[in-house]
């Protein structure tokens, strides 16, 4: 399984409370032992998002999520789970 993190994303995760940054590592953690084989473990409430086909929402907190897409590599066929964005539910407006 491989992951990698837009710009964006980074940008936003600098600008999260130190709590949430604490909470979102040890969330990820648990994401990345859990993405082998989805359903993803089930307290990020991951879903499609709705509008945006290609796009996945799960929650750190109630009220912080993230987003992500799941790409394909070209050259080994593995998923790539893509970090798009992540903050409160005003994300929702540009995932």
């Amino acid at each position: 399984m491989k992951y990698r993190a837009v710009e964006t994303f980074w940008e936003a995760y600098a600008q999260l409370p130190l709590s949430i940054k604490t909470r979102a590592r040890k969330a990820f953690r648990l994401f990345w032992q859990g993405a082998q084989d989805p359903p993803f473990h089930s307290s990020f409430r991951i879903r499609k998002m709705q509008g945006h086909p290609d796009i996945w929402e799960g929650h750190i907190t109630r009220q912080y999520v993230f987003t992500f897409c799941i790409e394909q590599d070209d050259k080994t066929g593995e998923r790539v789970f893509v970090f798009r964005n992540i903050g409160t539910h005003q994300i929702y407006r540009n995932p």
